[in-house]
């Protein structure tokens, strides 16, 4: 299939020299499964997933069960993806352990999008951060709904102390879209804030993240 080789090699081309900033969504996805799909027109694929999943982001995020069901992907390819995804997600995370968390917000809230994308359920996280505000670690709490016996605060500050964290990040998602607190989210956050200072711990903020857009406790006044 000279053509088809031919095309393959043009977009190559083009993702090479322009670094990627000069394709559309659609053809780096097509690009990314020629990788994965070899001796095959893509490109219908690559346009299917995204009308299916609605964005590039949509797509990465999904479930490799629900990738695999697209015509012409299966198993594999749809197995691609999502690596492609986690490595993403590590080399973020990576990035964010580097560097101090607040002096660069646009970071942390990139890894957090990225962190949430896709997930049906609500998970709350910790960021454990040293002095410097550098991210020790990011353990996942819980999966579901947060109610008063979800997470722990006493909990989530003896693990602080096991890391030898000076300051905390909680972080959790509302697949329904919209960040609005609970009830619930108020109490828990009431509640790890008032046991922070006695353990000589910061609660540098509590992050909800909805679908495109957030609530920062702090950023309300709320901390």
């Amino acid at each position: 299939m000279p053509d088809a080789t031919g095309h393959r090699d043009r977009l190559k081309t083009r993702f090479t020299e322009g670094g990627g900033t000069g394709l559309a969504d659609y053809e780096l996805l097509e690009l990314a499964l020629t990788y994965a799909i070899p001796r095959k027109d893509v490109k219908p694929i690559a346009k299917e997933l995204l009308k299916r999943f609605e964005s590039l982001s949509g797509v990465l995020t999904a479930p490799a069960e629900e990738l695999a069901r697209i015509g012409g992907m299966g198993p594999h390819s749809a197995t691609f993806l999502t690596l492609i995804h986690q490595m993403a997600l590590r080399t973020q995370r990576r990035s964010l352990a580097e560097k101090p968390v607040f002096t660069n917000r646009v970071l942390l809230m990139d890894y957090l999008y990225t962190l949430f994308a896709g997930k049906t359920r609500e998970e709350l996280h910790v960021l454990y951060v040293d002095a410097k505000l550098a991210l020790i670690k990011d353990e996942t709490v819980f999966k579901g709904t947060l109610t008063a016996t979800s997470a722990s605060p006493r909990d989530i500050i003896k693990r602080a102390l096991e890391l030898n964290a000076a300051g905390l990040i909680i972080t959790h998602n509302h697949p329904s879209g919209t960040p609005t607190p609970s009830d619930a989210d108020h109490t828990f956050t009431t509640q790890l804030a008032n046991l922070c200072p006695a353990m000589e711990l910061a609660l540098h903020d509590h992050l909800i993240i909805g679908a495109d857009r957030h609530y920062s406790f702090k950023g309300a006044g709320e901390l």
